[in-house]
């Protein structure tokens, strides 16, 4: 079965889940889009009205944002994978709630297991006390590098932070480059004849 077949498969299992309160108020499950095979999986929050609306993640403002600051630190879209921590909308937007994290971690637990990406970067402080723990300060970890069972974790801030003007979007870029620099550093070094170069 291929990664995309699985991914799929994966979809369906849990499409009408309802393990949370969520389920009963969501109008779809955002589950994720992006390259199945992808090195870079992008790892949000949970989906707002748009996403709600359309089933896709990342498509409202901040959405948009992303695939802009994407493009210009040389990264495409179609390359990365790109879902929530948070597979459900919240009403009026909130943040999701541990309880409502933890039904849906076994479903982004094996989105990494299919994809086996290189770097998880981290879009926001939801994301970050999903995979760092809950008693992390995005402004002590953002840009830095973290050990993850297999792969790396990189936590920056969520793109709605430019939106509001919080952040510059100057420093979202500066993280995704050093990010896209690994992975091509990662491929150079898994090229064969590179040992010793």
């Amino acid at each position: 079965m291929t990664k995309s077949e699985s991914l799929q498969q994966l979809f369906a299992a849990c499409s009408d889940c309802r393990k949370c309160g969520l389920g009963a108020t969501r109008n779809r499950l955002v589950f994720g889009e992006g390259n199945p095979c992808a090195k870079i999986f992008f790892l949000g929050e949970a989906p707002g009205a748009r996403e709600d609306e359309t089933g896709r993640p990342f498509v409202g403002r901040a959405g948009e944002l992303l695939t802009e600051l994407l493009q210009q630190a040389g990264i495409r879209r179609e390359e990365v994978y790109i879902t929530g921590s948070c597979k459900c909308r919240p009403p009026k937007n909130r943040n999701p709630r541990k309880k409502e994290l933890a039904a849906c971690r076994p479903v982004l637990t094996e989105q990494l297991r299919i994809i086996q990406p290189q770097v998880v970067v981290c879009l926001g402080l939801v994301a970050v006390h999903n995979l760092l723990g809950t008693g992390v300060r995005l402004a002590d970890v953002q840009g830095c590098w973290f050990d993850g069972p297999g792969y790396k974790i990189y936590p920056t801030y969520h793109p709605a932070a430019v939106v509001r003007g919080t952040v510059k979007a100057d420093v979202l870029i500066r993280d995704f480059c050093r990010v896209r620099a690994y992975t091509e550093k990662q491929a150079c070094l898994q090229e064969p004849g590179s040992a010793g170069q």
